[in-house]
């Protein structure tokens, strides 16, 4: 699936399903869009997606969050822009990030990408103060683009670096594993917002990151399963599962299976920030991707994690068959695929050049610079990996402007030093969660599940 990002006062190339459209696209002043993820009796307080029909993108978002007796309320979101084409070089020769120059959603031109500020790992997104009405509901309204976005509030934080306070989920748009207040799993401390497109306006059209217009959602279900080397917690650790919509447990044929591995480890990344459950009902609903089980795993806690041999030796061993045993999934090595990103994305080369033959598919997404998985030398592999790596589909993605770039361009060189094929997934973007959606739905439509590449 191509992405494109264009210079500014050129045509854009929008990517948008035309059967989805229609669900997106609202006329000027026709009123405001809650939350996806709003709970009952709290649409209120939810994001309120508002087409206005005026520059500088169509859309308007307002964020309320109420607490009558706090004296300050701060809310940190997903949007910094940067042109990537008036970018410079990014990092300096040992790949230490550089402070690049920042655009806030009020000054967003066509063109413009989500960038970090400065580009680094780090989610360094800008932190407002939000204004208190009479009725105590604190209240952030601003443009955005489409696509997307990411939030968090921090109440009565006296430190302007956030560092020594803890943010905090919208009550009114929680993640999916809080009920009640009740947390599953992993505490998730953002939520999201998704923004339609205004073509008009010259934002591109990702109708695949919104709800399902067909109303047709797939299932996502916490689980702590039994993992005898896990350390935190002992003994035992974390799923996120999403079955596709119509998940049919006597179904004839078995579906394939996604293990999706994140930056930060835990298991809910992938279904909140990463938006997965909207991606795949989409992709699903236009028949782009064939319906399948997605495995989103906490990956600390292991003994040796940045080692990484005994969480694959967790995966190959219980997890997997944990999974197949549970779940109407196939047990052939074609029907398995492995992704991540950052960390995970070299959790899921550790798998590529260790354990080549047990999935048929890999995605790596901007992988991690220093301190995580070396690249082998071509020198060190043994024919038969490479023969089982030459028979595997396989993508690298990542974004243009990601300080580690360079890296991930070494691994599409050194796989196509080897005679193996290898899909590029690169795009307009950092180290970020805006570029990591894209390689999704990327690597699902163009690599995923394909017959293999060789014989």
């Amino acid at each position: 699936m191509p992405h494109s990002c264009v210079r500014r006062g050129t045509t854009l190339v929008l990517r948008v399903v035309a059967v989805l459209t229609a669900a997106f696209l609202l006329t000027a002043g026709s009123g405001a869009v809650p939350a996806d993820r709003t709970p009952g009796g709290t649409s209120r307080l939810s994001p309120q997606v508002v087409h206005t029909g005026t520059g500088p993108t169509g859309y308007r978002v307002t964020f309320r969050y109420r607490d009558p007796g706090a004296d300050r309320v701060q809310i940190k979101g997903e949007w910094y822009f940067a042109d990537p084409y008036e970018l410079s070089a990014l990092t300096t020769d040992d790949g230490t990030a550089l402070e690049s120059p920042g655009t806030p959603p009020s000054r967003w031109q066509p063109g413009d990408i989500p960038l970090a500020h400065p580009n680094s790992p780090a989610a360094n997104w800008p932190v407002v103060d939000m204004k208190k009405g009479h009725d105590g509901v604190w209240t952030y309204s601003t443009p955005l683009p489409s696509g997307v976005f990411t939030y968090s509030f921090y109440v009565d934080c006296a430190d302007d670096t956030q560092t020594t306070c803890a943010a905090v989920s919208d009550p009114a748009n929680p993640p999916w594993n809080e009920k009640n207040g009740k947390v599953s799993g992993t505490t998730e401390r953002t939520s999201q917002v998704y923004v339609p497109s205004d073509p008009s306006f010259g934002t591109v059209g990702h109708t695949e990151q919104g709800p399902s217009a067909t109303g047709r959602h797939g299932k996502l279900t916490h689980i702590t399963y039994a993992a005898p080397t896990s350390v935190t917690p002992p003994g035992e650790n974390y799923l996120s599962v999403y079955t596709p919509p119509g998940y049919d447990p006597g179904r004839t044929k078995p579906y394939p299976t996604l293990y999706l591995f994140s930056g930060d480890a835990n298991e809910m990344d992938w279904s909140t920030q990463g938006d997965a459950g909207h991606i795949l009902d989409n992709l699903i609903a236009t028949g782009q991707v064939p319906p399948m089980v997605v495995v989103m795993p906490n990956t600390a806690g292991f003994p040796d994690s940045a080692g990484y041999a005994s969480f694959d030796q967790n995966l190959t061993d219980t997890l997997v068959p944990y999974v197949e045993s549970r779940y109407r999934v196939s047990t052939a090595a074609t029907d398995r695929a492995a992704a991540g990103l950052g960390y995970g994305a070299s959790l899921t080369n550790s798998l590529l050049f260790g354990h080549t033959a047990e999935f048929g598919s890999y995605g790596v997404f901007s992988p991690g610079r220093r301190g995580t998985y070396t690249l082998p030398d071509a020198s060190s592999l043994t024919g038969t990996q490479v023969a089982a790596l030459r028979n595997a589909r396989i993508l690298v993605g990542g974004g243009w402007q990601d300080p580690s770039h360079d890296y991930h361009a070494d691994e599409v060189s050194l796989l196509t030093g080897l005679g193996v094929p290898v899909t590029p997934g690169f795009v307009n973007g950092g180290h970020s969660w805006s570029v990591w959606r894209l390689d999704l739905a990327d690597f699902l439509t163009r690599t995923a599940f394909f017959p293999p590449t060789a014989g």
